[in-house]
């Protein structure tokens, strides 16, 4: 299995440059654009609330040069963000070129127009496979559970069947109809470094499908190149979709992977187009946080669309 391989099985992304990372000097310059990136999204109607907001633990981050799996993902500037009444968020910038934001989240419950609200927010979960050992969910299919529950949610409740009564039973039967790869956490990517879980986009794509036909749900379920329009398309239209990407973990950022997300959104700040999803491994005091990040982390997209009567 070659690294290319093994890193799209591991959550189902693209391949990856290889290389081990080292942090090198940084301008200075680029170290205070937190500062500025952090007022923009502050000035967004829906952050108003973070107005006061102010940096902490500001860094210059690399890779793990050890990690599992390299992804080739170069240093960023990462920082805390600090909000009010405790709340917290991240910010991270590039450490190169001009400093353009690479992504943020606020901890919190936000109206944010045009976002795709009731999708809920499932994280990874360990349980017990086939062969009685402990392992994770896995984000394909925990990110699908997210999706499928939402639709079900909207009218398709056949969708549930017997063994999907909760968004976790539904992470657990999509992933039963997926090939999944198990990796030990040789890198801390959860506290008790528990067996990682993960699969193509293809297997998402097909496993949706099956199930949904399986069921007898009037969903259509197409796999195609990311593209930001055709995500807008989607979250216009109040349709979550799915997406990998290849990304570092925010509470974690020495640490990054291919990655499987529900998207909810997307909007523009300081320039730069970003995508919202809810991140099922990144554990928040708020489930309906959205993680915001660049347009170009990203690589597949899965969408599901209600197939109207006269289409059938």
């Amino acid at each position: 299995m070659t690294l290319a391989r093994s890193l799209f099985l591991l959550l189902g992304s693209l391949t990856c440059a290889q290389g081990e990372l080292k942090i090198t000097k940084s301008d200075p310059k680029l170290q205070a654009r937190g500062e500025l990136l952090l007022k923009e999204i502050v000035s967004q109607k829906w952050a108003t609330g973070w107005k006061e907001a102010t940096l902490e633990k500001v860094r210059l981050v690399a890779q793990k040069p050890d990690l599992a799996q390299p992804t080739g993902l170069p240093p960023v500037w990462s920082a805390t963000i600090k909000g009010p009444a405790g709340r917290k968020g991240h910010l991270m910038w590039n450490s190169s070129g001009n400093g353009r934001l690479v992504e943020f989240s606020l901890d919190d419950k936000l109206e944010i127009e045009g976002v795709v609200t009731g999708v809920p927010a499932l994280q990874q979960f360990p349980f017990r496979d086939e062969k009685g050992q402990l392992v994770a969910s896995g984000c394909v299919p925990t990110a699908a559970a997210s999706v499928v529950s939402y639709w079900i949610s909207k009218g398709h409740l056949q969708w549930q069947g017997e063994d999907g009564k909760t968004p976790g039973e539904l992470a657990l039967r999509l992933r039963r109809q997926m090939k999944m790869s198990l990796f030990p956490d040789s890198d801390g990517f959860s506290p008790n470094r528990l067996t990682l879980a993960g699969t193509y986009p293809t297997e998402l794509y097909k496993s949706l499908k099956q199930d949904s036909q399986s069921h007898g749900v009037s969903i259509s379920v197409g796999l195609n190149r990311f593209s930001i329009e055709a995500l807008q398309i989607e979250i216009k239209a109040s349709r979550p979709a799915l997406l990998s990407c290849l990304v570092r973990v925010p509470h974690i950022p020495e640490l990054s992977w291919g990655h499987e997300v529900a998207a909810v959104g997307f909007c523009q700040i300081d320039g730069t187009e970003l995508v919202g999803v809810l991140d099922n491994f990144y554990p928040t005091k708020h489930p309906e946080t959205i993680r915001w990040i660049r347009r170009d982390a990203f690589s597949s997209l899965v969408t599901l669309r209600p197939i109207r009567e006269n289409q059938k």
